[in-house]
């Protein structure tokens, strides 16, 4: 199953809001990837990087690193995991009203995957 496809089989209201927030995160780059992995779409960018997850409540936007990344808008929720924080949307506007917060996290994953690929290369090089 492909990530469109499993986002096509989700109820109109979840479609919506995954494709949106999909398109955020191609946004982030042509070396975007996806894939579905623990029954869920995974995206990777220099390394792990975010999922999405329907849930009874609406849409979670995982983060793999989510403990690593700057939460002064509170939007990232831990639900008592170690490492992965996310964010609950409820509603497309929901979605839309945090466009700009939930774009800026994603660009620090991915400056975070980023700056952890190349350490992790340079000392390999070593």
């Amino acid at each position: 199953m492909t990530v469109a496809q499993f986002i096509k089989a989700q109820p109109p209201r979840k479609q919506e809001m995954m494709t949106i927030i999909r398109s955020w995160i191609f946004d982030l780059g042509a070396q975007t990837k996806e894939g579905i992995r623990d029954g869920v779409p995974h995206f990777h960018l220099h390394g792990d990087l975010c999922f999405l997850n329907p849930s009874e409540e609406g849409v979670d936007l995982g983060f793999v690193k989510g403990y690593e990344l700057p939460n002064e808008h509170g939007l990232l929720e831990s639900n008592g995991r170690k490492h992965t924080m996310s964010i609950t949307f409820h509603s497309v506007a929901e979605v839309e009203e945090h466009e700009e917060t939930v774009r800026q996290i994603l660009n620090k994953a991915a400056i975070l995957n980023e700056f952890q690929s190349r350490l992790k290369s340079s000392y390999a090089k070593k």
